[in-house]
Formats: C-alpha cells, structure tokens, sequence
C-alpha cells in the first residue's frame, strides 16, 4: 500500500519525538518539516526538506497529513491552514490553548471535512485498553468514585530552563493535569462540574506547585485529585508506567478506581473484589492480578492515525473531543482561583454545539 505523505510543522521537544518514530514506521515517508529554526533543523535533520515558514510545507510539499507539534498557541493557527488545504492532523495537545481558538480549529474541521486525532498518547497504551475493558465488563460495577494522584518534585533547571513556568499558566494544572483530566474522560466518563484549591506556598511563585480538585462524572461519579510538582513521591503516571526513559520507573498506581462490587488500582490492574460478588464490609477482599503488556504509545498512535488518513477506522480523539480535555482543565483553574464550582454542561454545549466524547 501507498505510504502517506506526511509533514511535520515544529521541531522542538515533542517534534523531535515524533520524528523519530516516523523514520522507524513504514507507512510513512517524510514530506517535509517546518520550524523557525530552520537552520539548525536542517543540521540535526540530513536530507529533509525543511520550510522556515509553514505555509510553504503545505504548498509545496503538498503532504497528505501533518503532525503539529508547534507551541500551542499556534495549534489553531497551524491547524486551519491545514484544514483549508485539506490535509488531515495529527495535533499535538493541548489542542489549542484557548476555547475560542479550539472552536474556531472545530469549525473549520468539519468544514474541510478533514480527519484529526488529539495526541493524547495515553489512550494508545495497552493498560488503558484494559481498563476500559474491565470496566465495560462491570468488574467492579457501576464506578462510584476515583482518587488520583499526580505528584512529583520538578528540580530547579526545569524552572531556569523556561522562565515562563513559573509565572501564570505555567503550574502543574495546565501543564501536566490535562493529560490526567484526559485519561479520566476516557476512561470513566465525562466530566460536568469541578471544584479546586490551589496554592504556592512551597516556592513562592506566581503560579501554583500544588492543587485539589473534586470532580463530578456525568455517570454520578465523584473524584478526587491531588497534584503537586513540588513533591517526591512514585505517584505519577509516567512513573507508573515507565513510559519515558527521563522518569524513572516506580510501578505504583497512582489511580483508585472503586465500584459497588469491588476497586481497580491503575496502571497496575490490580483487581480488588468478595468472592462470589459479595458486598459486605464484614468478608474479606481478595486482589486478582491483571496483565498488559507495555507498548510504545507513539508507535500506536501513528498506527492508529495511518488507519484514520486511510479512512479504516473512526479518529480515538477527533479535535471536539480534545478541545472538551482543554475545557475541564481551564474549568479546574478558574475554580481554583475563584474557589467555587465550575458547571461544565453549558460550556460543552458552546463549544462546536456540544462535540461528542470518544466511546
């Protein structure tokens, strides 16, 4: 089969990354990247055709679908160019970095009638399928409630090496707690209404190190989030799953997912349950190992985006669906600095006329 012609627009952290994984893919072959820098991409890149300008990837490369991993203020920018030359996206996340910006990247999709996929790689990991798997098995019954942690220690350098986050917009919750908010809306079911505390007490600056959340599920859920950045603990995804060498692997569920007939804790599997479905505080509960094996969800996801350019298989995250991960996070920051409950079902509803969220 004909391989896809496929572009890249920013070539910095994640860029990088997903460059890596394409030479090392054979449905794909490299059109072309495009970054500001476009001298220094060109030394790190040998033989590529690189465009300081992005406008010019698309127009003379002519790729068939492009990967953007630009700063995420230019998302939108990026993505409706693409969209008005009917080229397909795989978007980096957060989406965009404004609801009015993700809205206006919506509209334009479903004009163009492109295909988009979110780069929340997470919901390409095996222990994610098995959860949802679990879970739709009703293992545990109905899910009456999650506790989550994200909490890790980020040294000085991280802070010396981008000034900007430790101003506004650049703590943990807008950040890192995105890609927690977008497993949870995966996993257990959409989020409609927040609550959140937030303070900076532990460095001092403008923007948090550590926050509290409490979620409300559409399903009747109710959740809880800790999230610190100022923390040594094993309690992070990353840690969790050993997904990326610079985090170093700890094995430790960070996840409780707890049912009316028994717990699940995450990324382990671990299954808790009575025997013989019993629901009784008065027997004991026994743990069920459950296993996945661990893949590289990078790889997995530009599998999964070939079959979606290809036309085989519906997007696991079309643009709506990212863009609501962006809305509950922004949500849990406007809580937190207004300490109040933030209902989201309007705001769903304002956004693209209320996209839904991947099943």
């Amino acid at each position: 089969m004909t391989k896809i012609r496929i572009g890249v627009i920013g070539a910095g952290l994640i860029g990088r990354k997903h460059l890596r994984k394409l030479a090392e893919h054979g449905d794909y072959e490299l059109a072309g990247i495009a970054d500001v820098n476009a001298e220094q991409v060109a030394a790190e890149q040998p033989g590529a055709r690189i465009f300081a300008d992005y406008r010019k990837l698309l127009d003379e490369a002519r790729p068939e679908a492009v990967i953007i991993a630009s700063p995420n203020q230019l998302h939108a920018e990026n993505g409706i160019a693409c969209a008005r030359a009917g080229i397909h996206i795989l978007i980096e996340k957060p989406v965009t970095d404004t609801l009015e910006t993700a809205a206006g990247l919506i509209a334009e999709v479903r004009k163009a009638g492109i295909r988009s996929l979110v780069g929340h790689h997470r919901r390409h990991h095996t222990q994610v399928k098995a959860l949802r798997t679990l879970l739709g098995q009703g293992r545990i019954g109905d899910v009456v409630g999650v506790s989550a942690i994200w909490a890790t220690h980020k040294p000085a350098d991280y802070f010396k090496a981008a000034p900007w986050r430790s101003q506004a917009g650049g703590g943990p919750v807008l950040i890192n707690l995105i890609h927690e908010i977008d497993f949870l809306r995966f996993a257990v079911g959409e989020i409609v209404a927040v609550e959140a505390i937030a303070t900076n007490r532990q460095r001092g600056f403008a923007v948090e190190d550590t926050a509290a959340t409490l979620l409300e599920f559409e399903n009747g859920a109710l959740g809880t989030f800790f999230l610190s950045d100022c923390a040594v603990t094993p309690w992070t995804m990353e840690q969790g799953l050993g997904e990326a060498p610079e985090f170093p692997f700890s094995g430790q569920s960070s996840y409780r997912l707890m049912g009316r007939r028994g717990a699940i804790e995450f990324p382990s599997l671990d299954q808790w349950t009575q025997e013989g479905g019993a629901q009784d505080w008065n027997k004991p509960i026994r743990a069920q190992a459950n296993h996945a094996a661990s893949i590289d969800p990078y790889v997995a996801q530009l599998d999964h985006f070939r079959d979606v350019v290809r036309g085989v298989t519906p997007s696991l995250q079309p643009v709506e669906d990212g863009a609501r991960s962006l809305l509950v996070t922004l949500a849990i920051a406007e809580a937190a600095t207004a300490r109040r409950r933030v209902d989201l079902r309007e705001r769903y509803a304002a956004l693209g006329q209320g996209g839904q969220a991947a099943t």
